[in-house]
């Protein structure tokens, strides 16, 4: 019986080259994972770390007929170290408020908690747990951030028709590792997460008819931590009632706008 060394020869090339190309291909993927930033880069956990913002906050008085924007300063302190109620390891952010000038005294006006979690990061405020953060920190992932929230979070503070169904919110990883202008500075390395942005009928032509907008949004800095965030939940309902009886039927209606915006950017860290 004779061999054919010719395609004895050709089979093992044709084996070895498929081998480099697997191991080839092996090698890129884990060149991949290695090269994914870890969730400590873009929050650094460390007692006594601080970041300062300038806040701008959208806020609707007079019942809802007149939209005001008030401005201040909040500074975010990690004060310590301690356990949540599942034992695991977190740390609670103290924040103190001052004017917009900085020449105020600061005031303590809140807390919360970070918790980092299997291949994630939750902030929990006010009883409202979300994860913020999780990997990979790939342009385009997404996750359900706000899985852990109840219906409707927000009421009955405010009475929203459009927080309903923020728990099904998808994040997503927007830039990764862009410089961007933040405030007055050009800040290396920010990587954006997406929350939302929807809209109805906005810019509003009448406030007869509902609108809505829905924008939520968070910048965070490698090495650094968050430098920009903005939230903004609100809606216009037309609150019709007819007065009048047919064929003399009048509609009347009393518009109000419910809800909130908060926009904020790093001015100075520790």
């Amino acid at each position: 019986m004779k061999f054919n060394c010719s395609k004895t020869v050709l089979f093992r090339k044709t084996t070895l080259a498929a081998v480099c190309i697997i191991t080839l291909l092996a090698g890129c993927k884990r060149t991949e994972t290695l090269e994914t930033m870890k969730l400590e880069e873009l929050v650094p956990l460390q007692v006594g770390k601080y970041i300062t913002y300038r806040v701008d906050s959208l806020v609707f008085t007079n019942s809802g007929k007149t939209e005001e924007t008030h401005r201040y300063r909040v500074k975010h302190l990690i004060e310590r170290k301690s356990t949540d109620n599942q034992n695991r390891p977190t740390w609670v952010v103290v924040t103190y408020i001052t004017d917009s000038l900085g020449v105020g005294p600061w005031v303590q006006n809140g807390t919360y908690t970070i918790t980092p979690v299997d291949k994630g990061l939750e902030v929990t405020e006010d009883n409202l747990r979300v994860l913020k953060l999780k990997q990979p920190i790939k342009e385009g992932f997404l996750w359900k951030g706000n899985s852990y929230l109840p219906d409707r979070p927000y009421n009955p503070e405010f009475p929203l028709s459009i927080d309903a169904n923020m728990d099904l919110w998808e994040f997503k990883y927007g830039t990764i590792n862009n410089a961007e202008k933040i405030g007055a500075n050009t800040i290396p390395d920010v990587t954006t997460v997406l929350h939302i942005d929807s809209a109805e009928n906005v810019p509003m032509k009448t406030d007869t008819s509902f609108a809505s907008r829905e924008l939520s949004l968070e910048k965070y800095a490698k090495n650094v931590g968050l430098v920009y965030r903005e939230l903004i939940l609100w809606e216009n309902q037309p609150n019709p009632r007819t007065t009048g009886s047919p064929p003399n039927i009048v509609v009347i209606y009393n518009p109000v706008r419910i809800g909130f915006g908060i926009k904020m950017w790093m001015i100075d860290r520790n």
